[in-house]
């Protein structure tokens, strides 16, 4: 499947992929701050009662001092990180406590003692020892709550989001494989006369969806081959009464009214071959192959050229794109007549390239559809007579739709810039075009 679609928050594969990138990274920093929070919770508490035992000890080691070995013997048990002195006298420090580090190691010492934090990484205070003095403590960089500080923490949950991204693309892609080829198929369904047979494998809840479609799709077609094999059947029998019919009126003499009747028997044999290629179309087994598309256009333009009607092309000369060739020729051989019939010249057949689309635009000078019928005007067996007159069987607007969504593009009737009717078919011209 394409990658992209691996990462577009609007596909269930894109939503899936950073589901699991993003739930499973919250859960890792998330397990990684409370295991930090654990981890100094117990480093701390090791250290406050490191450094509680220590100034305890100072203060005993000062009682069992003279006055003159106090201040070296306190000095003495001094720690990296915890720097201890003796004053006589009181020393002038703030009384009340700030920060939770220093509001636990006051608790831990009692009322005897004052903590005080200067700033985030010094704690300092006093100790009385009874009348004797003070013991002066500093403690430098006690460890502290919060989010990890150290780069590599933030580097491997990074790290792990990637690898996260990395292995989700091959199992989500794996998941929702069958989903797109349902899509595809599904898609394909009413364009390709060839039913495409979906694989019955994946999850229980995939292969049913998989098998229902394919039995949907075989009553479909079965519909339409019946259906189109009752109208051929019936264009068959109907040919031979006509047939019959236009030897009789063979026998006739010349005159008004058997030149009436031959009309009505070619109108009869139209209305037999349009209705039953309507039936037929994109459901034939017509091939697409590389065809001039150009060629095709101009081929038209010259036919109705040369019995007398102002048809031009204008385009290049040449270009080539996946067709079905003889649908292609009769969608814009109707489109053609449709502009001749019921417009008046000149008529163009216009074809050019816009991005990654073929544009063919048909156009005439005549009174044109309005814009509220225009939707009307491509259903099959709708004949607009006040607009653009009564003859046909309503069909050559409604067989190029057909042609033009099977191809996978569209057919648009617009208005024409100084009067006139436009009919555009837009094709898919990709990488497959030459």
């Amino acid at each position: 499947m394409r990658l992209w679609r691996l990462f577009d928050p609007r596909s269930l594969a894109g939503r899936t992929v950073w589901l699991l990138v993003g739930g499973l990274t919250l859960l890792h920093v998330g397990s990684m701050l409370i295991h930090e929070r654990t981890l100094h919770g117990a480093e701390l508490n090791a250290f406050e009662a490191q450094v509680t035992d220590r100034i305890l000890a100072a203060a005993g080691t000062a009682l069992m001092e003279t006055e003159d070995t106090r201040p070296q013997a306190v000095a003495a048990l001094s720690l990296p990180g915890i720097a201890l002195s003796w004053q006589r006298e009181r020393p002038e420090w703030p009384a009340a406590p700030a920060g939770d580090a220093a509001r636990e190691l006051q608790r831990r010492l009692g009322p005897r003692a004052e903590v005080a934090g200067r700033d985030d990484s010094t704690l300092s205070g006093r100790l009385r020892v009874g009348d004797q003095g003070w013991v002066r403590f500093t403690v430098e960089d006690p460890p502290a709550h919060g989010l990890p500080e150290n780069v590599g923490d933030w580097l491997l949950v990074a790290a792990m989001a990637f690898g996260i991204l990395l292995a989700s693309i091959p199992v989500v892609g794996w998941m929702t494989e069958p989903l797109r080829r349902l899509s595809e198929a599904a898609n394909r369904l009413g364009r390709d006369p060839r039913p495409a047979i979906l694989s019955t494998s994946g999850p229980v809840e995939v292969r049913q969806a998989a098998q229902a479609f394919n039995a949907m799709q075989a009553r479909i077609v079965r519909l339409i081959e019946d259906r189109t094999e009752a109208l051929a059947a019936l264009s068959h029998d109907l040919r031979t009464p006509l047939a019959r019919l236009r030897l009789r009126v063979s026998f006739l003499p010349e005159g008004e009214e058997r030149t009436r009747i031959e009309a009505e028997v070619r109108e009869m044999e139209g209305m037999v071959s349009g209705t039953l290629a309507y039936f037929r179309e994109g459901r034939d087994a017509e091939p697409a192959v590389r065809a001039d598309l150009a060629a095709i256009l101009q081929t038209l333009a010259d036919e109705a050229a040369d019995l007398g009607h102002d048809v031009r092309y204008e385009g290049p000369d040449h270009l080539v794109l996946p067709l079905r060739r003889v649908a292609a020729k009769r969608a814009f051989q109707n489109l053609l007549n449709n502009a001749l019939a019921h417009g008046a010249p000149p008529v163009s057949l216009a074809l050019r390239v816009a991005g990654r689309e073929v544009v063919v635009e048909v156009r005439d000078h005549g009174p044109g559809i309005p814009q509220a019928q225009r939707v009307q005007a491509l259903q099959p067996f709708v004949r607009l007579d006040p607009a653009r007159g009564g003859g046909g069987l309503g069909l050559g607007l409604a067989t190029a739709q057909r042609f033009a969504l099977a191809e996978g593009g569209r057919l648009e009737l617009d208005e024409a810039q100084g009067g006139g009717l436009i009919a555009r078919v837009t094709l898919p011209y990709g990488s497959m075009a030459g």
